[in-house]
């Protein structure tokens, strides 16, 4: 273990088994999300984690179908030295929601259980932030109202497309048009803008 980056995002010396030999590489943990920095529990949950994966500690790695995403980074399930699997524990305990980024669906029941368990307490982000996670960066628009008044941003790129493993603004270089869909919730203020306070 090197760092913590945030909530769900590390950086650790490969071993050999799954990560290359002495390769410092960047690690998703699968299945979760946790929020973007300067978002409602985003400090918590990654002091969470760096409790959970103090740098210079061992992990346990574990992968599932697909190893990496686009981005180059590593998608795996972690345990810590005591054995507690990290992906879950930062679920159950209210610092991250269950995402699901088929086919990576090994420990899907048991991470939503974690997550039925910490809603149904009132665990974490589930009460102290005032929206729900799922709900938090913009508001939800039905089929038929209207798109909302943002102008296009042709001089930034465009955000990740839904349907990649989950992406956050520590993931990318810099802000991003996602417009009035941001299906990886990078916009905090709703103005179309992602990572734009990096």
């Amino acid at each position: 273990m090197l760092r913590i980056i945030d909530g769900d995002t590390l950086e650790v010396r490969g071993d050999g088994r799954i990560l290359p030999k002495d390769t410092v590489a960047r690690v998703r943990l699968l299945e979760i999300d946790t929020p973007e920095r300067g978002a409602c529990f985003a400090d918590s949950a990654t002091a969470r984690t760096t409790t959970l994966l103090p740098p210079g500690s061992r992990i346990r790695a574990e992968r599932d179908v697909e190893l990496t995403d686009r981005y180059d980074r590593y998608l795996l399930y972690v345990w810590n030295v005591q054995g507690t699997f990290v992906n879950e524990s930062l679920v159950r305990s209210g610092h991250a929601e269950a995402v699901l980024y088929p086919p990576n669906d090994k420990y899907w029941t048991k991470i939503t259980n974690a997550e039925d368990h910490a809603q149904q307490t009132g665990a974490g982000l589930w009460t102290t932030c005032p929206e729900q996670p799922e709900t938090s960066s913009t508001p939800p628009t039905s089929p038929d109202s209207p798109a909302p008044d943002t102008p296009a941003r042709p001089d930034l790129p465009d955000g990740p497309p839904a349907g990649v493993p989950d992406m956050d603004c520590s993931d990318l270089p810099g802000p991003v048009w996602v417009g009035p869909d941001d299906p990886h919730r990078l916009d905090r203020d709703g103005d179309g803008i992602g990572c734009d306070a990096n």
